[in-house]
This record gives C-alpha cells, structure tokens and sequence, in this order.
C-alpha cells in the first residue's frame, strides 16, 4: 500500500509541472522575439517624449541610456530641472537610474518602480511670500502634461551623495541659507497619499563643521507639499514620523533653529551638539505642529533629554513651542549663555554673574513654553537638582557652601527644598526658600539649617542676628553640651546680598546644657523651640532641669536698645536641694528652712536688665522649718506670692510679698541686695492670727501658743545669713493666749504680750500670764534679745505660786527646763515683787527680792516676806547646767513662823501621823549641796542650822513622846496634864545642827519645859537612815515631887556640886522607829563618854546656869572645862564648788 501511493504522489507531481514549464517558454519566446525587433533609440525618444510631458521644458536630460541586464532600466545623466519662472536650475542630479519592467516597454508611458539618484543637487528657495521654488516645477503648463508625481508614486527612490542648498527670505530681512551634503535617501515606496517609509541622512558642509543628521520614519500624505499655494492646509495632510539624530556645530545649529523661526539660540552652546529623537510633523489647528520625543542633547555645555511640541509652523502667524526636558548638571554660570535671552530675568543674571549664586543645576524634569512672539517671552517651570553651589548672602551674613537642594521653579517664583550644605560652622541639613521675581526684581526668601552644638549656637547668634553680647540679656550665656537644630530665615533681593537680612531663627533644642549669667549649676536637658529674630526672642515650650528643678519657659523678650518683655512665662516645680544654688555668691540659707518640691509660676515683664517680677509658689509638696518659728509639712497647702523688680548689681526690691498659709497671713515688702553678701530692708506683717484655728499640723512657735491672737509688724534691715546681726524694729501683740512650754508641766493662760523691737532691743511694754494659781506681770527692756539676750525686768505677781520653782515628789520642779534654758543663753536682772506666794501650806506676803541670772547661774538676793506673823529673809545661789545637776547655796532666816505651818508644808500625812509638834520656829543657817553624787543630794550637803522654837507642845512624835511614856509621866501627871491630849507643852526647843559628809551633828539640843528639862546630842546619817543620839531628862518644875517617884530617875552627885535627879536613854536606829533605850545608872555613876557625856553636861548646865548667873561667887573655884565638841565652822558666803 504505501509504495502505490508514493507512485501516485510522484505521477501528480509531474502533471503540475507541465503547465509551468510552457509558460515559461511561452515568456522565453516572446522575450527574445521583443528584443529581437526592439530599438533602443526609439526607447530615447519615448522616455524624452515622456519627460517633456510630465515636467514640461524646463527638464533637461543630456543623456539617455536603456538597458536591459540584469534587468531592464533606464540610465538618466545630466539631468536638470530649471525653475519656470526663475530660469535657474532647481534640481541637478549626474546620474538617475529608473529600474523597469518588461511590460513598461509595452506601455505608452514607461513607468519605473525603482529610482536611483546619484550626485544630485537640490537648490530650494522660498521667497519673500512664502513660495517656494520647487512648487512651481510641479505645476501642469497643459491639461494632457502628466505629474512628476507619476513617476515617483509607489515607486522606491535611492537617493546618494546629494547636496542640498536651502535659502529662505520669507519673513527675514536677509536671505537664510543652509548647505547640506552627502544627503542619502531611500524610500522604499513612496505614497502619494498614504505612509512612505524612508530614510535620511546628511552633512552639512559650513566650512570643518562636519555636522551630520540622520533620521528614518514614515512620511504620510506628502502629496499636499506639492500643492500651490503659500500655506498649507490641513486638507493636505502632508506630516511625517522620524527618528532622527544629529551631531551639529553651534553655527549648524543656529542655522536649523533659524529654519524653524528659532531665533533665540542659546550663545553657550559652543562646540558640538548631538541630538536624537523622533519628530512627528503633522498638520495642527493652525499650520503645521512639530512633535519631538525622546529628543537627547548631549553638547560640551550641557546634556538634555527632552520632548518638545511646536504649534503653528508654516503660517504667517508666530508659532509657540513647549518641551519637557531633563539634563546632567550644568554650571550655573553657563545659564544665561545656554537659555533664551529673556528667560532669565535680568537681575537674576546679573546675581548670577556677581556670583551671588554659583555651583551646578541639573534639570530633573523642566517645562519650557512660550512663543517666537517676541513680546509674548517666554516660560521655564519645573524640577531642578542643585549642587556644589554657593549662596552668598552678603558680607555680614556670610555663604552657604557646598549647598544642594531640588528646585521646582514656577511662573512667576522659584521654590527649592531639601537644602544642604555647610553655612559658617553650621552643616545645614534641611532648608527651603523662593525667589518671586517681582517688579523691583527677584526677591529671595530661604529658611535652612542643621544640628548645632549648645557651645557654637552663641557665638553664630552673634554672627548672624548681630547681637553684641555687652549690651543684650545672654551675657556670659554659655552653651556647654548637647545639640539642636537650627533653622535660619533669610530674605532681601538677589541683585544686592548686602540688602539680604536675617528674618529669623528657631532652634529647636534637644536635651542640651546651658550657662546662664548668676547661676551656679547649669540648666541641663534643656528641649524647645528658642526662636529668634533681629529684635525678638521667643520661648515656646522651654522645658528643662536646673538640678532637680524643673522648668517650662513660654514668652517673647524683645531685643532692642533695652531688652524688654511683656509676657514672659515661667513655671515648673523646684527642689529645695537646688535653692542655695539659684545665686553665684555665698549660699542663700535655705537648705535646712525649705525641704521638698513644689510648683511656682513666674511672669516677667519689663527691662530684662531690671525686670518686674510676679510670681507665686506652691506651698503644698514643701516642708518648712523656721526653728523656733513655723514648722510645715509637706502635705499642708498654701502659697506665697511675691511681686519683685530687679534692680542693677543684683537689687531685689519686693514691692509685696504674701505668705499664705490656713489661718496665717504674712505680708511683707523690702530692698533686698544680694551681691557678694545679702543686705536687706524689709518689713514683715503678720494679720492677726488665731492659734486655735490652725490646722493640727501647722506649727508656730513650735506649738507654745496654743490658743490666742497675736498679730505685729516687724522691720528687718541687716547683711548677711545670720538673723542674729539684723536690725530689728516694730511691734508683736499677743492676747488672751495659752502658752505651753517644755518642761512646764501646766499650760500659761491669759497671756498678753505687747513688745516692740528696736534695733537689737526689746522693750516689753506688757507680759502677763496666769500659770496654775499664779497670777504675774513683767516689764521692762531686753538687751541683745536676739543674741545674747540682758533682761532688766521687773516681776509682779497678785499670786505666785513657789511650787513652781522646787521639785516635788523627786521629780524636776516645772519651770526646771525653762530655768535652765533662761540660765545658759540670758543674762536677768530683776526686781522681785510678789503681794502673796505660797508653797503648799506655807503662805508668805509682799515676798521680794533681787534676781540675777548669768551664766547658768541663778542668784536671789535680798529676799523678804512675811509668813502669818513671822518673817522671812535670805539669799539663794543656783547653778543650774542644762539637763545636769544642779548645785545650790543658801543663807537664810525665818523669825516666828508658826511650826505647824512648816511641817504642813514639808512634811507628808504619813510623817505627820507620827510627828505633830506646834510653836514658833526661829531656824537662821546655811546650806549647800549639789547633785552629781550617784548616791544623790544627802552625801553632798553642808552647811549649819541654829534652831529655836518657843511655847510649843508635843502633840506626836517617836521619841520624845515615847520616852515620856518609858517615864510613865501620862499616868504619873495624870489629872494634872492630859499629854494624850493636849501634847507635851515646852517653853523652848533649840539647838544648832553642823550638815557635812551625810550626816547631821548636834551637841547642844535643848528642851525646857514645865514639865521636864530634856538635853539631847548625836548624829543622824542621812544617807544611811541611821540616828545615833544620847538624851537626858531631869524632871523639874511644879511636878518635881510627883516625878521624883519615877523608877528611873536617879540623883547624880558630882563632887561638891549639888546632885541631879536625871534620867538618860539612848536613840538608835531609822528615822521614822528609832529603838529608845534608859541607860543603866551603874554607867552614869561610873561615868560616860561621847554623846552621853555631851547631853550630861548640857543638861547640868542648863540647870545650873540660871544659878551660876545669880550667884557666880559660888562658881568661882569651879573651873570645869566644857568638852563640847568643836562646831563645824561655817562656810564662807561664796560657794567655793561653783
């Protein structure tokens, strides 16, 4: 099967072949009988003919020549083609060859379809009306003439080694010529009325210029160029699509731009310029537009990529053009040589020019328009990149170097953003600004910077706003870490950089430190805008830290002869830590007075140099401690208010000032000077102030006064931080106040003050105050109160009570502390003058005396009173160390004072249970002692008492009264005297008392009574509660011969005198239950010693010295010596131990 296909296949094949292969030699055949009997001289003649008719007799051709291998063709040279009506030749060619077909011989009129031209020669012309020459070839002289036209449509043309001569006079006042050679052109089929491709390229022969132009496209319609007429219209419809490239010199260039009604060429293009891109020429609303895109321009001057439109050629009307170009960067110095004439306004190239403005611009993307209408101008808008330049802005100023920024440039202004460069010391990192060009010309206004460091942004303040730092607020203004940025504004006309101001500045600060004049710390994290101009500086939002302070600043200052500012505000919180630090110079004393943080508010107004001040600060956040003064806590709201103006050299004068605390008002106003010291004059008034409305946790005076009205106005004037040296003077007031002082166990009621201060003097006009039962008043005038205060007083008082001033119970008497504190810091004298005082029971009148303190010692001297009917004299030395022992030395004499009174007073109800005794006491001694023993005041006492109490009774006691009972008197006098109840009477109780090493001594102790004598002697230890005493009793008196009777009275012979009937007992043991023995008469027949000899002997004598006085002849061989023992001797009236 398939070897009988490929047979079939094979048989068909050859029967197709057959009829091709006749035809062929039917062609063969008819193609050799033609040229056979063809004659190339009848072909000359033919082709003449056809010449003559289509183009008329201005076509020359000198020969003809008809060919046929290696196909048929016609071979034209010398051709030329004459102007009708100029008789001058507008086409030349040396050789054309018209390429034809076999059936062209056949025709009448042989029709190539291929057209090769070498060495022609066109000389195109256009006159004054716009004709062009070559029109007029095209022209019919008859109605039978055939169209050049039909020789070239849809034929292919080559075109070699031409030579174009243009000239044109339309619309010039001389003619425009243009020499192109070397021209070659294909079209491949030319169109009459449809798209011919085709391809061009040229060199135009000026001279060495060498410019060449090379383009291929589309030609459409180009059947209208060859229509009469002047203009062409858009019933025409002759355009073309080319992509065209060109390398030209600047005088080729201004030749094809003169071509094209470009009269403005730019001067600067010098030297050769390559351009491609691709044209599309078409008709438009009006004459013919020409559209160029993708157009690149690379010259020795500047690179350009572009697209342009041209609207309106080949009319009588002006044209107008557009492009949208880019380039490389290009010097700015080259603009006005490379742009239009016009483009740039003159003052703009006149800046140029000066250098005003230098460096490269690039353009990114620019749109040029106008019109060859020489008064429409022109336009130039778009995006430009600027770089490696230079803006000077005067001498003053200075330049921006190195600066770059994008440029968008308008209709009527220039915008550029995105600046860098270096400016002074200033790297500029940002900036903008525009140029309007104006009627007085281009007018530049810039903003720019970049990061500065806090210690350069002074100095270029200086520099750039021109501040002279001895005449404005930031002298000595330093910066001294951190950085900001800083953004500056310029503005003045290009044409004059001497006119160039600066506008103003910002600069935004970030955490940076600063110096300002006055302070001792610098401001630190300081964050804000600080901005600036010729005569202002405002602040907005200025935050930063001075220590632990911190601050907001809101407010302008105006920078003028005088610095001034209307709306300065300045708030924040403050630390106490950073007060003593807000003034160079000695510290303010207010680290240990103000603790804490609290919020203030400043408005400053006025001359910088002496500004007004207004301001208040919150109390609440901060802890106030005046000592002695005002204590308060942190949590206690209230504010002070104070309106201040400074003066030079650091004056403060407040012109009011208002502590507001709940309840308390101070007001205050003063000069104040604070340069190397503080000197002041100020004057301070307290509002009347009533303690018992405080709050519980505000303290004045340490919360002494705790009730009461005090109000005054005090005047302080004095230098430096110690309040000590200030003068003072005014006036305080306190009524119906309640006083607590430390160490006072009672509250002092009803006081009332009335002082007033002068210098460093105070007058007490009034004090009184009521203390438990005392009622007193003082006068008087207090010297150097403020530092080493010198009372002179004088105390009265109604009622006063002395238990105020002793210890009670062996606790510290009252006023313990009060004394001591008065002791170590004052000095007192004073007049002592009280109409009653009293301790406990003992009640004394018109008590005085004379008081002086000084040096922790406080001395009464010349103290008199009466108690009942008796008297009381004396003098009293203490030294009083504060919170040590005491040390103290007494004289003193009471005269008749009832004894009851005494022991009521002294003694406890326990004590007086077992001891009552009554009479007159007569006591006169001294006594001293102090309290630094660990055993306490008994081992240090020293001193002597003489003791004498008259017409007494023994009501209780635990020996007198016991002895009597050993003696059996109570039963023996029984109906006679009730002991029981009415005592032991006595006529007199004396006897003198030596104090020293804890003990207490007596030799001569004596009771006369009516009843028995009684002598005693002994010792008391009084720090070991021991009493050691010897008593004799001899019953004498109206009840002799009943006590005669009693066991243990014995008589007692001593040599010749007279015998005694006596008893004796000894006394030992505590105090309060001493152990009474009788002494065994064995012992006093045989003889006694000691306290028993002593109170033997004072018994005799006070027996027998009534006789002895009466009777001393009896005495006279009687030479008895006393054996009493020696009295201590008194002490000296000084106190040797102080």
């Amino acid at each position: 099967m398939p070897i009988k296909a490929g047979n079939e296949y094979m048989s068909s094949k050859r029967k197709s072949l057959i009829p091709i292969l006749l035809l062929v030699m039917i062609v063969c055949v008819v193609g050799v009988v033609y040229l056979a009997t063809f004659h190339k001289e009848d072909m000359q003649v033919v082709v003449r003919d056809f010449v003559t008719r289509s183009l008329g007799d201005h076509v020359v051709i000198e020969h003809i020549q008809v060919g046929f291998f290696p196909f048929p063709h016609l071979e034209l040279r010398d051709v030329s083609i004459q102007d009708p009506e100029q008789g001058t030749p507008v086409f030349q060619a040396t050789y054309i060859q018209l390429d034809l077909n076999f059936l062209s011989f056949v025709q009448d009129i042989p029709m190539p379809h291929a057209l090769i031209i070498e060495h022609a020669v066109f000389d195109l012309k256009r006159d004054e009306n716009g004709q062009w020459n070559y029109q007029n070839i095209f022209q019919k002289e008859s109605s039978d003439q055939v169209e050049i036209g039909a020789w070239l449509l849809g034929r292919s043309l080559k075109l070699t080694n031409g030579t174009v001569h243009l000239g044109d006079r339309y619309r010039r006042e001389s003619a425009f010529i243009i020499h192109a050679e070397d021209v070659e052109l294909q079209v491949e089929q030319l169109v009459w009325d449809g798209p011919t491709e085709m391809f061009l390229s040229a060199r135009f022969s000026e001279g060495d210029t060498r410019s060449v132009l090379s383009a291929y496209g589309t030609l459409q319609d180009i059947g209208g160029f060859l229509k009469e007429g002047t203009t062409i219209g858009r019933d025409a419809s002759p355009q073309f699509d080319l992509h065209t490239r060109m390398d030209l010199d600047r005088r080729t260039l201004v030749q094809l731009a003169d071509l094209l009604d470009v009269h403005e060429v730019p001067i600067g293009l010098q030297g050769r310029t390559k351009v491609q891109g691709h044209l599309h020429f078409a008709p438009g609303i009006a004459g013919y537009d020409l559209s160029v895109s993708d157009l690149v321009v690379l010259t020795d001057s500047v690179d350009l990529n572009s697209d342009i439109n041209v609207k309106g050629l080949w009319r009588p009307e002006p044209f107008t053009f557009s492009g949208q170009w880019s380039s490389a960067p290009v010097a700015i110095q080259h603009l006005p040589q490379l742009l239009p004439e016009g483009l740039i306004p003159s003052e703009l190239s006149d800046a140029i020019h000066r250098q005003s403005i230098s460096g490269k611009i690039q353009a990114v993307s620019a749109t040029f328009t106008g019109s060859s209408r020489k008064e429409a101008g022109h336009t130039l808008t778009g995006k430009f990149q600027l770089s490696e330049a230079r803006l000077n802005l005067g001498p003053q100023l200075g330049t921006v170097k190195e600066m770059t920024c994008t440029i968008n440039v308008g209709a009527d202004e220039i915008r550029f953003f995105d600046l860098r460069g270096q400016y002074e010391e200033l790297p500029v990192t940002q900036g903008q600004g525009t140029i309007v060009f104006a009627e007085q010309g281009p007018w530049l206004t810039t903003e720019f910077g970049g990061r500065v460091s806090a210690p350069k942004i002074i100095g270029l303040m200086q520099t750039i706003a021109g501040w002279s730092l001895s005449q404005r607020p930031e002298e000595a203004l330093q910066g001294k870490a951190g950085s900001g940025l800083l953004t500056m504004r310029f503005a003045g006309p290009l044409k004059d950089p001497q006119a160039i101001a600066f506008q103003s500045a910002e600069y935004h600060a970030e955490r940076i430190a600063m110096q300002l004049p006055g302070l001792r710390m610098p401001l630190t994290r300081v964050e804000g805008i600080f901005a600036v101009s010729e005569d202002r500086l405002r602040f907005e939002n200025v935050t930063g830290l001075y220590g632990n302070s911190d601050f907001d600043i809101q407010g302008t200052i105006a920078l003028e002869d005088q610095a001034y500012t209307d709306d300065l505000r300045i708030q924040g919180y403050f630390s106490d830590r950073d007060l003593p630090t807000l003034l160079s110079g000695p510290a303010l004393p207010t680290q240990e007075t103000i603790s804490g943080k609290s919020q203030y508010l400043l408005m400053v107004s006025g001359q910088l140099r002496n500004p007004s001040v207004k301001g208040r600060i919150s109390l609440q956040g901060l802890e106030i401690h005046l000592p002695g003064i005002l204590y308060k806590p942190s949590s206690l709201a209230g504010n002070l208010d104070f309106h201040v103006r400074v003066g030079k050299k650091r004056q403060f004068t407040f012109e009011s000032m208002a502590l507001n605390l709940p309840s308390v008002r101070f007001a205050g106003k003063g000069t104040f000077h604070y340069d190397q010291t503080l000197t002041f004059n100020a004057s301070l008034t307290a509002e009347p102030i009533r303690f018992e409305s405080l709050p519980t946790d505000l303290e004045l005076f340490e919360k002494t006064i705790s009730s009461g009205t005090m109000e005054g106005v005090v005047h302080l004037r004095g230098k430096g931080g110690e309040w000590r040296s200030w003068s003072k003077s005014g006036q305080v007031t306190l009524t119906n106040g309640v006083v607590n002082i430390e160490g006072v166990r009672s509250p002092i009621s009803q006081v009332a003050l009335q002082v007033k201060l002068a210098g460093h003097t105070a007058k007490l006009e009034k004090l009184q105050w009521n203390l438990e039962n005392s009622q007193t008043q003082a006068k008087g005038i207090i010297l150097a109160w403020d530092s080493k205060p010198n009372m002179k007083l004088s105390l009265t008082a109604t009622r006063f009570d002395l238990d105020l001033l002793l210890s009670r119970d062996k606790q510290r008497s009252p006023l313990r502390e009060f004394l001591e504190t008065i002791a170590g810091t004052a000095k007192v004298s004073a007049r002592l003058r009280f109409n009653r005082a009293s301790y406990r029971n003992l009640k004394v009148r018109n008590l005085s005396g004379q008081l002086n303190v000084n040096k922790g010692i406080i001395r009464i001297d010349r103290i008199r009173g009466k108690a009942d009917e008796g008297t009381i004299q004396g003098r009293i030395l203490v030294n009083l160390p504060v919170r040590q022992p005491a040390a103290m030395k007494t004289w003193f004499s009471i005269n008749s004072v009832p004894l009851l009174t005494l022991e009521k007073t002294l003694l406890d109800k326990q004590t007086l249970d077992k001891r009552l005794m009554t009479g007159l006491m007569t006591m006169e001694g001294t006594l001293q002692g102090h309290g630094r023993n660990p055993l306490g005041v008994l081992p240090t006492l020293k001193g002597t008492l003489k003791l004498t109490i008259h017409d007494g009774r023994i009501k209780r006691g635990v020996v007198i009264p016991k002895i009597l009972a050993i003696m059996n008197l109570p039963n023996m006098l029984q109906g006679e005297v009730d002991l029981e109840k009415d005592g032991y009477p006595f006529d007199r109780q004396s006897g003198t008392f030596a104090i020293g090493e804890g003990r207490i001594v007596s030799r001569d102790m004596v009771m006369d009574g009516p009843v028995v004598k009684m002598t005693a002697a002994g010792q008391y230890d009084l720090v070991n509660d021991d009493l050691d005493v010897v008593t004799a009793v001899s019953p004498l008196g109206s009840y002799f011969e009943l006590l005669e009777e009693i066991p243990l009275v014995h008589l007692l012979l001593d040599d010749d005198e007279r015998g005694i009937d006596l008893a004796m007992f000894s006394v030992k043991g505590p105090f309060q239950n001493p152990a009474i023995e009788p002494l065994a008469v064995e012992s006093v027949a045989f003889g006694v010693t000691g306290f028993a000899k002593l109170a033997l002997s004072i018994l005799k004598n006070t027996i027998t010295l009534p006789q002895k006085l009466l009777f001393p002849e009896d005495n006279k061989e009687a030479n008895t010596s006393s054996h009493e023992p020696k009295e201590q001797e008194s002490e000296d009236a000084s106190m040797e131990t102080y």
